[in-house]
């Protein structure tokens, strides 16, 4: 391999660990930093609105990040990852637009 074909995986491989840590800091406040937002005050419920409305007696789904974390590897874990990957698909969509416009532009080369 070529120095630049080198490099070019190099720098998508560095675009890619970027994007992953700010999604895990998107996943971490959607999923559970958000949730810390609103507290039901729990004495406010009686057990029988709790059975119908289907509240839970727990009002939070993760009580630590490491719980968060640790679904990831779930059958729920989907939208976590979703979450994750989130900011690399949204960087590659730009990106392939960008593509495409450049590829429009250039001007027709006639074959010789």
């Amino acid at each position: 391999m070529t120095s630049t074909i080198k490099r070019r995986i190099a720098r998508e491989s560095l675009i890619f660990l970027l994007c992953t840590v700010i999604g895990l800091f998107i996943a971490y406040y959607v999923l559970y930093s958000h949730q810390r937002h609103y507290i039901p005050n729990l004495n406010d419920y009686h057990g029988d609105y709790m059975v119908d409305e289907g509240v839970n007696a727990i009002p939070y789904r993760y009580e630590t990040p490491a719980d968060m974390f640790r679904d990831l590897y779930s059958s729920a874990g989907l939208k976590s990852w979703l979450y994750i990957l989130t900011p690399y698909f949204a960087l590659c969509f730009v990106r392939s637009i960008i593509w495409s416009v450049n590829a429009l532009r250039q001007p027709k080369q006639l074959a010789p």
